[in-house]
């Protein structure tokens, strides 16, 4: 957990490159979305919570970065939504796995996948 805080520190203090925050960024929300797969595939209820805490402060750093620079103006408002769309799935998954509800917390979590592919579909041109 400290290596992805001190990730966090060394991606926030970059917020102004673009290029490096988008790319830090990502490779957190990656992890955290790998360590929430593996929490519900070995019931590991602490390895969702972990994941859960590295999007959520990814998604966070995410708000920080200038989408202008990565896509047409007219799709900022759009990768927006998503961010916020994120960080409301992320509360229900984290929700559901609190309360024992791990089936609704899937779907919480293929919530979330869906809105990391729209994004991607953006900047990426998909």
């Amino acid at each position: 957990m400290k290596k992805v805080m001190l990730a966090l520190v060394a991606t926030a203090s970059l917020s102004m490159a673009s290029d490096a925050t988008i790319n830090a960024t990502m490779s957190l929300m990656k992890e955290g979305m790998n360590k929430i797969n593996n929490g519900f595939m070995y019931n590991s209820k602490e390895d969702v919570k972990a994941g859960l805490a590295v999007v959520e402060s990814a998604n966070d750093i995410f708000k920080t970065v200038d989408v202008k620079a990565f896509t047409k103006s007219e799709k900022e408002q759009v990768a927006r939504n998503i961010n916020n769309n994120i960080e409301d799935h992320i509360k229900a998954l984290r929700k559901a796995v609190e309360a024992g509800k791990y089936s609704e917390g899937i779907t919480q979590y293929a919530k979330v996948m869906d809105d990391c592919i729209s994004c991607h579909t953006i900047i990426r041109g998909w």
